[in-house]
């Protein structure tokens, strides 16, 4: 194996191309690389040799190893039908959508293409997250 200095291409996971490709080595820490750029994206980052584990796989344990008393299961709430919740809807104010409109969580609007939907979320500065009957949509709002 060729000794790896700084200008040496490497191996190594691409945070932007999320791939492990060719980096050139930007800068070393003792004798491994420090930080690298990707040869592909031109993206400089800190040197992964692979893919990360995930935190949420890393933190899983084997299930023989805890052992808990059972608990009794909370109550779950069951998911509405979109049908229902339009029920439920329909005798609550409907505000026409227009990009210059104002809108917060909890509101119901009425876009002329999608049809009837309620507001999810308010992603400041101007755009809403939208839940219609076929999809929930990313709308721009409180544009001048």
């Amino acid at each position: 194996m060729s000794k790896i200095d700084v200008s040496s291409v490497v191996e190594a996971y691409c945070t932007k191309c999320k791939l492990v490709l060719d980096h050139t080595v930007v800068t070393m820490q003792g004798d491994k690389p420090r930080r690298v750029k990707c040869n592909t994206c031109d993206g400089e980052h800190n040197y992964r040799a692979e893919k990360p584990v995930p935190k949420s796989a890393a933190k899983k344990e084997p299930a023989a190893k805890k052992e808990k008393a059972p608990r009794k299961a909370p109550a779950k709430k069951a998911r509405q039908t979109w049908e229902e919740i339009m029920q439920e809807a329909a005798d609550k104010p409907h505000k026409k959508y227009s990009m210059s409109g104002s809108f917060a969580e909890g509101d119901w609007i009425e876009h002329a293409t999608f049809g009837r939907g309620c507001v999810q979320a308010f992603m400041p500065p101007n755009k809403i997250t939208v839940r219609f009957a076929d999809s929930t949509r990313l709308l721009v709002c409180n544009h001048s």
